[in-house]
């Protein structure tokens, strides 16, 4: 789930369940130019993953992983016949692709991992490839991604409480000023993730001045180890969005909205007010609940229930 959030990774294909905890990244630009050898198969990339979180995306300055996979004609995995490096670099976007850019595809083998590349600058729509350099002529493969500011994460378990932040946003500043808080009492299933990002392309956040409020991304698994949803309208969890309040400092505990996406692909859409304290209306996936959000010096704190992923944001 998401407030302030938006999809960290472009065009890409989810995981079926209640969160999308992998991507897999669509190939594109995989022609070859005119004159080249023959291609000898097609380079794809399977998943893109913050090491220091598990996010699938990059984080700002922050070593990610590009794990590339080689596929044939019919686009099914193949093997190349020698080992041939490929390398990862920027298309387009504002900051700067350093680190750890290149790997080696075994001979016989059908994928390798580029571990250790960083990005300089947190942005939406950051364009990618990654190409063969020797070896065997292989189609390169472009992709974007969304650059995140920071990202936390943590170990789950159905029925264990769960609550995440993120230390270096434990209150929402003017340089910062969105922070979330993961509220998970029933827990989860596996790695759960929370994220800041830039609400470019995603949706019209809040805005002071030189300030801009944030895109907050929870991902989470809200399904125990049988299937069955953790999560009610009676017992949903929550996403706590903090807004700074240079950007949400009108008196009192104002009814500002929260613009939410329950898939983490669509466009966000305002999400309703709940019809009590605690608990999502009969016909609500998400909801914020006025009673319980706050304020804390100022700093405004809206919180969202939901009973599976959802995003939202402060328009």
């Amino acid at each position: 789930m998401h407030l302030c959030m938006h999809s960290l990774v472009r065009r890409s294909v989810a995981v079926t369940g209640a969160a999308v905890l992998t991507a897999v990244l669509a190939v594109v630009g995989i022609s070859a130019p005119a004159g080249a050898a023959a291609v000898k198969g097609f380079l794809a990339v399977v998943a893109v993953t913050d090491t220091g979180s598990g996010l699938g995306a990059p984080v700002q300055d922050r070593p990610f992983d590009v794990v590339v996979e080689v596929l044939d004609a019919g686009g099914q995995p193949t093997t190349v016949s020698r080992a041939t490096t490929i390398a990862l670099e920027e298309v387009s976007g504002p900051g700067e692709l350093a680190g750890s850019t290149a790997a080696v595809i075994p001979r016989n083998g059908s994928g390798a991992t580029i571990s250790g590349a960083t990005y300089s600058q947190f942005a939406n729509g950051v364009a990618l490839r990654v190409r063969a350099m020797s070896g065997v002529t292989l189609a390169p493969v472009d992709f974007t991604v969304d650059v995140a500011l920071t990202a936390v994460g943590r170990a789950a378990a159905p029925g264990v409480p769960l609550e995440l932040s993120d230390p270096g946003c434990a209150v929402p500043t003017p340089e910062v000023p969105t922070c979330g808080f993961l509220l998970l009492p029933n827990g989860a299933r596996g790695n759960v993730t929370l994220s800041l990002g830039s609400c470019d392309g995603i949706a019209d956040c809040r805005t002071a001045g030189d300030t801009s409020a944030l895109v907050v991304l929870g991902v989470a698994d809200l399904k125990d180890l049988l299937g069955d949803p953790l999560y009610s309208k009676q017992t949903p969890a929550t996403l706590i969005v903090a807004c700074d309040k240079v950007l949400c400092g009108q008196a009192g505990v104002p009814k500002l909205p929260l613009l939410f996406d329950l898939t983490n692909t669509g466009p966000l859409t305002e999400a309703p007010p709940c019809p009590a304290r605690g608990v999502l209306g009969e016909d609500q996936q998400a909801c914020v609940d006025y009673v319980q959000s706050t304020r804390h010096d100022g700093d405004l704190y809206s919180y969202l229930l939901f009973e599976h992923d959802a995003r939202a944001s402060h328009p």
